[in-house]
């Protein structure tokens, strides 16, 4: 989704409000202390004549570990005993635990010595996850479906937004070309009918990728938005700019837990944008969050290594299919079976703990493979 203009006074109230009501959250009234960090943090994504800003684009994380009440001291020597971290070490990073990605870090013995430190501490993990290329897409269907109007096409929404994500992110290089020519998102009126067509010309020509319900679907959503009188949210938009930075994903955890304590980690332009905000709940000035140091905050140490984790699984899942997760999770053996049970358990546990401790924003094809991998808690696959 294109990002909302930052505006010098926030309400963090209304950004809470919106978020209570559209996800029907409870308990986030409750005091807890919570350790932020975060990973592929790109600040910007752009779309140029070759393609994207970046070449590496995995999933946003911003998230760590939570607990209740007042803060307490992390007992951070006893974890590094427990994984023989190097005394030379001034700080845990990723790194002291495995390298490589999501499936070489689960042969770690490391990983289960860190996954098994944050259960027996009583410490529960938090993350938003994000996946900017879904996010950047999904607002092609939102406007479809927003001006369509259709209250039983909204059964199908989640479904439509998956599939159209599958499709552009198996056509990438097309897709990005598609897009940059027709100054996405900021489309031209007279560009709608030739947009949504160049689309459903790559549905046709691309197989294997959608079953074929799903592609008459996606099909028929497309050819339906070729008479709207317009694509409200992908139009009059900034050109080639698909996200302008992540901070407002930051406010989102500190307006939500607005009661609890937020430590945040010393990143720059994070620090730089909401120090040019003000931030008030109920007319008083906010002063719930403060960044700091990773070496003098073990607890952002170890959120450090948890962002890390999840960042490399969400990323795993969005760029690898159903059929190959599902044969990565029968293979697994030894180390890695025990890490993602581990992993399993962790999330249940904190998802049991506060619901709004977990948020993605992410296709539901990818959330159907990481159910499929850790057999989640209430999945098909437990």
């Amino acid at each position: 989704m294109t990002d909302p203009e930052v505006c010098a006074l926030i309400d963090l109230d209304e950004i809470r409000d919106a978020l209570l009501f559209m996800h029907r959250l409870t308990k986030a009234d409750a005091e807890y202390v919570f350790y932020h960090d975060e990973t592929n943090n790109i600040k910007k994504l752009r779309l140029g004549v070759r393609g994207f800003n970046v070449t590496e684009l995995g999933v946003f994380v911003l998230g760590g570990i939570v607990h209740d009440s007042a803060p307490r001291r992390l007992d951070i020597e006893s974890l590094r005993n427990a994984m023989r971290i190097q005394r030379s070490a001034d700080e845990l990073k990723l790194k002291h635990v495995a390298k490589g990605d999501f499936l070489d870090l689960l042969t770690s013995d490391k990983l289960t010595a860190f996954l098994r430190w944050i259960s027996d501490n009583g410490l529960f993990v938090h993350y938003h996850a994000l996946d900017p290329l879904f996010w950047s897409f999904v607002d092609i269907m939102d406007s479809i479906l927003y001006r369509l109007g259709e209250p039983r096409l909204m059964a199908f929404h989640i479904q439509l937004k998956a599939d159209l994500t599958a499709l552009l992110r198996a056509n990438l290089p097309e897709t990005t070309r598609l897009l940059y020519r027709y100054q996405y998102p900021n489309l031209a009126p007279e560009d709608r009918k030739p947009f949504l067509n160049e689309l459903i010309s790559i549905l046709e020509q691309t197989h294997d990728v959608l079953p074929e319900f799903n592609s008459k679907m996606l099909k028929g959503m497309l050819q339906a938005g070729h008479d709207l009188p317009s694509l409200d949210f992908i139009e009059e938009c900034t050109p080639h700019l698909l996200i302008q930075s992540f901070t407002h994903f930051y406010l989102n955890r500190i307006a939500l837990f607005k009661y609890s304590s937020h430590i945040l980690d010393m990143e720059d332009s994070i620090r730089d944008d909401l120090e040019s905000m003000t931030l008030v709940s109920g007319g008083q000035p906010v002063k719930n969050f403060r960044f700091a140091d990773s070496r003098s905050e073990p607890g952002i140490q170890v959120s450090d290594i948890v962002v890390g984790l999840i960042g490399k699984m969400y990323s795993y899942f969005a760029g690898t299919t159903h059929d190959k997760v599902s044969a990565a999770r029968a293979s697994l053996i030894g180390t890695s079976l025990k890490n993602a049970e581990l992993i399993r358990d962790l999330i249940d546990a904190s998802h049991e703990a506060n619901i709004a401790f977990l948020h993605h924003v992410t296709s539901n094809n990818e959330i159907d493979k990481m159910n499929v991998f850790l057999r989640l808690r209430g999945s098909a696959y437990e």
